[in-house]
């Protein structure tokens, strides 16, 4: 604690110094100040859980839920975590109809996969009116995820419906926020311009299959038709 000692011999200084309420250092001391304590912080360990596979384990902690893997590509970020927030209590949203809860639970997850799971287990129709609810944070963490499953899902048409209803629904408030989305909509952009090249292709590609084929009937009928008539004469 900082004081003077009586018995100290005082230099010039540290009558201000013990005034201003300094710590005043050691006699003899040159380097450093040996009379200050460090204290490492102390962390709480409430629960340790690891994985079956051995590769990685789980912390409960009072600095949070820490995560350690031996798998690099490992990524567990998850938002608003709370006790409700697990798989188990989407996939019950889900088959009690409660949609909306669901999307939220995975947005929470933070996870692809989770987000997938449910959007796809949403039908068409639905959409719009989970887009209509779903807070505007909600909606661009939303909006990322169906950037990264364009590339990945073979629903193409599904996720554009999603794109489309995102975009008509909540398009004046991403504009306003876009430098949260800026990234986002130019991933969307990308994304949207690859899979229409794709497409593209495939179409030209088919249509040149289909006009083959459609030729190879109509000079299989007429070499039946030759051949009738040359039976007949």
């Amino acid at each position: 604690s900082s004081g003077i000692n009586a018995e100290w011999p005082l230099r010039p200084g540290d009558t201000d110094a013990y005034e201003h309420g300094d710590e005043l250092p050691l006699p003899g001391v040159t380097k450093g100040d040996f009379s200050k304590r460090r204290i490492n912080p102390q962390i709480n360990v409430h629960s340790v859980q690891f994985c079956p596979t051995g590769t990685s384990w789980s912390a409960a902690t009072t600095e949070g839920l820490l995560t350690f893997s031996l798998d690099n590509t490992l990524t567990f970020d998850p938002i608003d975590l709370d006790t409700d927030v697990t798989p188990q209590h989407m996939r019950a949203a889900v088959q009690g109809d409660e949609l909306l809860k669901a999307v939220v639970i995975s947005l929470r997850l933070n996870t692809a996969t989770y987000v997938r799971e449910v959007l796809e287990a949403i039908k068409p129709d639905q959409i719009h009116y989970i887009v209509l609810a779903l807070p505007l944070h909600h909606v661009i963490a939303l909006l990322s995820f169906i950037v990264e499953l364009l590339s990945s899902s073979n629903h193409l048409h599904f996720y554009t419906l999603w794109v489309s209803g995102i975009l008509t629904t909540h398009g004046p408030a991403l504009k306003k926020s876009s430098s949260q989305t800026m990234s986002t909509l130019n991933g969307l952009i990308s994304g949207l311009t690859a899979q229409t090249r794709t497409l593209s292709t495939l179409c030209d590609s088919n249509q040149y299959f289909l006009d083959v084929i459609l030729t190879l009937g109509k000079l299989e009928n007429d070499g039946k038709e030759n051949c009738g008539e040359i039976e007949v004469f």
